[in-house]
């Protein structure tokens, strides 16, 4: 698989080290008292730079890199190992494995979870700390185990996804599919609890496999789930990775879905892949009332993006900027507790230093199990002004103050008067 490394020599400094890990993990090792702390440290990254999800996986790339600037300032030697996993699980392990053989013991990443309960045991037993910027399963929601998270979980984003779906008033009808992995299929849980809450009727849609899936059978099954609802209102949510263009050109030739609004979530929001095929764009701008798919957003509490960062994700992605804060967090934590730390001790010091960190995609909190307690989202969607289709943020949610409650949404849909141009789907 493809390997980046990029290495920024720094300021010695002197680090004070402890040497204990945890019960059943390596110890970390120490230097000689009064010695100079060694400073050379390899994060490693564990990205999609090919595959479905290559979208974020180049975004957080740039980010990382970026993140080596603000290491300077941290005063280590730094060495930034990025693997391309393709969000593979397989490949994702495999290269973890790699990066253990090389001594690596903070890793970014990896981006589905798939990947991360494919790799979760192999981490927990060889004292890895693993950070997501992208894994929302609440399955994975485990406290004391390697990986933290710097987005919620599913939970957090089915609301925002079921608060507008729902915030029309009357009955809905809701069919709900979704790609067949760990993280879609709790967003589908997650929707499907919160729209029946909401008063909705849910639907099954098809569950289609990660790999070698009829995408046109997908979309005849959709047609076909949506025209068993009779009078009632229906609506799709989709929820998957950039296989969701092939599904969305093929559902632009079903009859039964031609005035049918569209929702997806986060790993197909802004893809690249939907807005190069036209005419899953056209039917995402058009009969799908753009697709609105929520994505965390950067919050009013956000401390400012440094010049090197807004150069490289120009856009302010918080999932990438998430991917920004786990590196600057990551390395105050070795900081703290010293660059050859491992294990149980080097966890502790990330959710330390991560505690109330008023990061690039705002002040991080995390809950008991080490993932983001919570955030806001913005919507976005597929809009068309002069025959240009782009993603455009098309309204936003603000997390309730009671868990239970609906969030505040406000969505204005596209603005630019072409195509899809609705109060709300």
């Amino acid at each position: 698989m493809r390997t980046t490394s990029v290495a920024v020599l720094l300021t010695t400094v002197l680090l004070s080290l402890a040497a204990c890990g945890g019960d059943d993990e390596p110890a970390a090792t120490s230097a000689p008292a009064g010695s100079a702390a060694p400073t050379a440290v390899t994060i490693g990254a564990l990205l999609d730079l090919t595959g479905p999800g290559s979208t974020l996986g180049t975004q957080s790339r740039a980010a990382l890199e970026a993140a080596l600037v603000e290491a300077s300032s941290q005063g280590f030697a730094v060495t930034l190992d990025v693997r391309d996993t393709g969000s593979d699980p397989a490949t994702a392990l495999k290269e973890l494995q790699s990066l253990h053989e090389q001594g690596v013991t903070t890793v970014i990443g990896p981006q589905t979870s798939s990947e991360a309960r494919e790799i979760l045991d192999f981490a927990n037993q060889n004292g890895i700390l693993l950070v997501s910027q992208g894994s929302t399963a609440s399955t994975l929601a485990i406290p004391g185990d390697a990986l933290y998270r710097m987005v919620p979980t599913d939970q957090v984003e089915g609301v925002a996804s079921g608060d507008l779906i729902t915030v029309n008033p009357g009955p809905r009808r809701v069919v709900v599919s979704h790609r067949d992995d760990a993280g879609n299929a709790g967003l589908a849980s997650a929707v499907t609890a919160t729209v029946q809450a909401r008063g909705a009727t849910v639907v099954e849609g098809p569950v289609y496999p990660a790999e070698g899936a009829d995408y046109a059978q997908v979309a005849r099954e959709l047609g076909d789930a949506v025209s068993g609802g009779g009078e009632e209102e229906t609506v799709v949510y989709l929820a998957g990775f950039e296989e969701v263009a092939e599904i969305l050109a093929a559902a632009s030739t079903i009859q039964s879905l031609e005035n049918v609004p569209f929702y997806g979530g986060d790993g197909s929001a802004r893809s690249d892949a939907l807005i190069e095929n036209t005419v899953a764009a056209g039917f995402a701008a058009g009969p799908a009332l753009g697709y609105p798919s929520p994505l965390p957003t950067v919050g009013e509490d956000a401390a400012a993006a440094p010049e090197p960062l807004q150069r490289a994700v120009p856009d302010a992605d918080a999932l990438a900027y998430g991917a920004y804060d786990a590196v600057v967090i990551a390395l105050e934590a070795l900081r703290q507790v010293g660059v050859t730390t491992s294990g149980q001790q080097l966890r502790d010091a990330f959710a330390a230093a991560a505690a109330g960190h008023e990061g690039v995609s705002g002040k991080v909190e995390l809950d008991a199990a080490g993932d983001r307690a919570t955030m806001p989202f913005a919507y976005w969607g597929v809009c068309e002004a002069d025959g240009v289709f782009a993603w455009v943020e098309v309204g936003d949610w603000v997390p309730p103050t009671t868990p239970g409650e609906p969030g505040v949404v406000a969505y204005l849909g596209c603005r630019t008067g072409g195509v899809g141009a609705a109060p709300a789907p």
